[in-house]
């Protein structure tokens, strides 16, 4: 749902590689692809692997016992020092989950494999092939199931937002007289919203739309105007900053990454327009 943002990620990739080559001596080096090549492979390359690889799978099936020691905690180098050098906080597919990482391997995202490690192990470890995910998107929901987005490739706030729909008067002060619902003309986005079920889990958020409703009506223009005079240099730096105060989630293209919801919260108030 939300690209996966970082100027290092090919330098990741590199040192991921690094750290693993030396326990993949098995990997074939007469093949097309070298193992250098398959760990460090973009979206795009991986597609191609893919394609090569279909008929290949017994060559690579020791790959998914090699995965499966790296998400352990007893590896030199594992899932939760690839985890915490990523950084991401928040499920990339569904923008509502935390997937923190907890130093001393107490806790981490889980990894989801784009393209499933039993049908394509030889890609098992491949770098942009592991999602930080939540349990909810990877385990419950996608699974071994094969979707188009990528969040390291395509950006899915692009291609999708939240609509808000009016039911009756109520609406002002009380849930159940509005309704959410994330809209896509896209295709391979439809395709995410309904996998991750969005619109569904995105219900049990209407709280947060409905006190953005009631923040639109306490924060015109003028108060804004006077807040920023007020409390500029001081309390925030910029006008972003007051609006992510008063919308409690991040509403710039680059950040919303970094909080959970962030998503529906920056949709939402610009058809409020209270950013």
């Amino acid at each position: 749902m939300i690209k996966i943002q970082n100027k290092y990620l090919d330098k990741f990739a590199k040192e991921h590689y690094k750290n693993l080559k030396f326990k993949l001596e098995k990997f074939p080096n007469n093949h097309k692809y070298n193992l250098e090549e398959v760990i460090t492979a973009k979206p795009q390359k991986l597609n191609e692997i893919t394609k090569w690889a279909k008929d290949k799978k017994s060559d690579y099936t020791f790959m998914i016992g090699k995965y499966k020691n790296f998400a352990t905690k007893k590896r030199e180098y594992n899932a939760y020092d690839l985890a915490e050098k990523l950084k991401i906080n928040v499920c990339p597919y569904c923008n509502i989950n935390s997937i923190y990482t907890v130093k001393k391997q107490i806790l981490r995202s889980e990894f989801d494999h784009f393209y499933d490690k039993e049908n394509y192990p030889i890609l098992a470890l491949s770098f942009y092939n592991l999602i930080p995910s939540c349990h909810t998107c990877n385990s419950i929901l996608k699974g071994t199931k094969s979707i188009s987005l990528n969040p390291y490739l395509k950006d899915f706030d692009m291609m999708a937002s939240f609509e808000l729909k009016i039911k009756d008067s109520k609406f002002y002060y009380d849930c159940d007289g509005f309704d959410i619902e994330l809209i896509s003309d896209n295709s391979e986005a439809k395709e995410s919203i309904k996998t991750f079920k969005l619109n569904e889990r995105y219900k049990y958020h209407k709280d947060i739309v409905l006190e953005l409703i009631q923040k639109n009506a306490i924060y015109n223009d003028s108060y804004l105007d006077e807040l920023m005079d007020n409390y500029e240099g001081t309390l925030f730096k910029n006008i972003e900053d007051l609006q992510r105060l008063i919308s409690s989630g991040y509403v710039s293209k680059k950040e919303i990454g970094k909080r959970p919801l962030s998503k529906l919260i920056k949709d939402i108030s610009k058809e409020l327009r209270l950013i």
